[in-house]
């Protein structure tokens, strides 16, 4: 009781200061239940969207640069650890719930340039209603994931995945002995 009613508080406080130093870049609908250790690192020109019924829980982060846009639907739950990072533009629909250490990235570095801090290559991340995305997966630039999908624990995702799927990465467990 007394974690829920902290939480609540504090997320009110970070709310204010977010509203006071970032108002143009940062919106809330209704009020987003964050941990303390909630972070935002937007730049001028980018946006963040939270949609009604945010919840979040330890180390969530969200990094908007470029213009970019983070865009998240109603009753979306991120667990701990988990991190969106946009140049170009993120957007989760409804009910998305991430497992743990979920990251999600709308770039990457374009390894043929002779300058890795300024140029980045971007496709846009797309994720519908109902998704649930297991613990450690990762989300890359350009996926677009259908609605009512399941991404597996430790999933790398990249493309397109229809509306209805359970995505998973097939690994066959080797098991070795050691000779002493």
């Amino acid at each position: 009781m007394f974690f829920d009613l902290f939480s609540v508080l504090f997320g009110l406080l970070k709310i204010l200061f977010y509203k006071l130093f970032c108002f143009r870049r940062i919106r809330f609908s209704g009020i987003p239940k964050m941990n303390r250790s909630f972070s935002v690192g937007i730049k001028p020109g980018s946006k963040l969207v939270l949609g009604k019924g945010f919840r979040s829980r330890n180390n969530v982060s969200f990094r908007v640069y470029n213009k970019g846009l983070v865009q998240t639907g109603e009753n979306c739950f991120m667990n701990d650890n988990c991190s969106l990072n946009a140049r170009k533009k993120i957007i989760l629909g409804d009910h998305v719930i991430f497992g743990q250490n979920v990251n999600v990235f709308d770039h990457d570095h374009d390894f043929r340039s002779s300058d890795m801090e300024e140029f980045f290559v971007e496709d846009e991340v797309v994720i519908g209603n109902n998704v649930w995305v297991g613990a450690n997966s990762v989300i890359l630039k350009g996926s677009r994931i259908g609605d009512n999908c399941v991404i597996a624990a430790g999933t790398i995702v990249k493309g397109e995945i229809p509306a209805g799927s359970l995505v998973y990465d097939k690994r066959d467990r080797q098991i070795v002995e050691i000779r002493k």
